[in-house]
């Protein structure tokens, strides 16, 4: 008998989580508010992909992102997954919790990863990082700043940004080491037409 009332009480539990759930979403005009996306009239205002972005940051939490990133380094089960949710949503936040880690850790396995995940997602908020990395004494450091060089070229730049690729393509290629020259050397032939100015 104390069983059956066990049950009931967690069948009552479950279905007022349901109905919590059920009556709680997202407030849209707030994440818009926090993302510069309502003018002074309160009328929305466009914020393109980058205003995006942030909104998906806003809903998943800076901390949960910069979780993720960590996550990843340990390799444990479901790492993996959450490398494709940061790749997705290429969030700046955790962009720069792998710049942290590279930065507060140079030198360990934990730098090196962290350089190699921002590889597969990063923007070109990380451009100016990338000559720290091929300034790296590391020769896989250096090879994952080209990683994270050949990402960012998957995307068009603008000018200023573009004057710097080309030096630091031109730095990858003057590389000592002849894989950081020829992983270089293969990203400039393949650039995109819309960076083909680079080349």
């Amino acid at each position: 008998m104390p069983h059956c009332r066990e049950e009931a009480v967690f069948s009552e539990q479950r279905s007022v989580v349901s109905e919590w759930e059920s009556n709680v979403g997202i407030d849209w005009k707030r994440v818009a508010d926090e993302i510069g996306g309502l003018d002074d009239s309160g009328e929305e205002q466009i914020t393109g992909t980058r205003g995006g972005r942030r909104a998906l940051e806003i809903l998943l939490g800076e901390q949960n992102l910069r979780d993720a990133v960590d996550y990843w380094n340990s390799q444990e089960p479901g790492c993996f997954t959450a490398e494709m949710v940061l790749s997705i949503i290429k969030s700046k936040v955790a962009m720069d919790r792998c710049y942290e880690i590279y930065r507060t850790r140079h030198g360990s396995n934990d730098a090196c990863s962290a350089v190699f995940l921002l590889g597969s997602f990063a923007g070109t908020e990380a451009l100016p990082w990338v000559r720290e990395f091929l300034d790296d004494e590391q020769q896989v450091i250096r090879l994952n700043g080209i990683r994270v060089l050949r990402c960012i070229l998957d995307g068009p730049l603008g000018d200023q940004d573009g004057e710097l690729a080309k030096a630091l393509l031109d730095k990858g290629e003057s590389d000592p080491d002849a894989e950081v020259r020829e992983r270089t050397g293969q990203i400039r032939t393949h650039l995109p037409q819309y960076n083909s100015h680079l080349k």
